[in-house]
């Protein structure tokens, strides 16, 4: 297909597509003559991941570089380059410095980690932006965090296992990738989302026995 077909086909403009090709991040197509190129299928897979990434997973052009990277290296294992994927998307939370209080809670994280048998990279993304919830609920007076976190742990792993089957189940890699990026991002507000109407739910049943809204009969203060 021609540029203008792949631009048609993938709903990103031409231009953004140049800018891709610039990039690096998709590949050059098949020359037709001295001014014009061909692209196939393999173009609008790759194109469709980079717009996964940019738009879903919120990643830079240097973060979507690195998966893309990972992707073509043969001596990484398919777990190494799925979890490039999941590293690269936000949040990136850095451990401060000198904090003994982080250090306190990380170590914490840690230990919950080894115990519960997880096969977690002591350097993950995640584990930190765990930490710095944790950290931020210490300095604010609550001390029981990390059996929160146990009982969530218990209650998403199962989850976590069927998703990853999903995800493992494309055996192309491109669709793996995309399918990591669009579990973990989008996903994750379904999440807090049942969290927070089981909290309505058990509201309602412990104080009315039917639903009803909490703003009836308030009136709120103007914006």
């Amino acid at each position: 297909m021609r540029l203008s077909e792949l631009s048609t086909a993938s709903g990103v403009p031409i231009a953004t597509i140049k800018f891709y090709l610039r990039e690096g991040l998709l590949e050059p197509g098949t020359p037709v003559t001295a001014r014009q190129s061909s692209y196939d299928d393999g173009h609008l897979r790759r194109l469709r991941l980079v717009r996964a990434m940019q738009q879903i997973g919120g990643m830079s052009i240097d973060q979507v570089r690195n998966v893309l990277f990972a992707a073509g290296e043969s001596t990484l294992s398919r777990h190494e380059r799925l979890g490039v994927a999941q590293y690269m998307l936000p949040p990136l939370v850095e451990a401060p410095t000198d904090d003994p209080l982080w250090d306190e809670v990380h170590g914490e994280v840690l230990a919950l980690m080894t115990g519960l048998g997880w096969l977690i990279n002591d350097f993950s993304p995640s584990l930190n932006a765990l930490t710095r919830s944790i950290v931020a609920l210490r300095r604010l007076g609550y001390r029981d965090g990390i059996e929160h976190v146990r009982r969530y742990a218990a209650a998403v792993h199962p989850l976590a296992e069927g998703e990853y089957r999903f995800i493992d189940g494309h055996r192309d890699l491109d669709e793996a990738i995309e399918a990591t990026v669009a579990y973990t991002v989008l996903y994750e507000p379904i999440l807090l989302a049942i969290r927070r109407l089981a909290h309505e739910d058990v509201s309602a049943r412990l104080h009315h026995r039917r639903p009803i809204s909490p703003l009836d009969g308030v009136d709120l203060p103007p914006a």
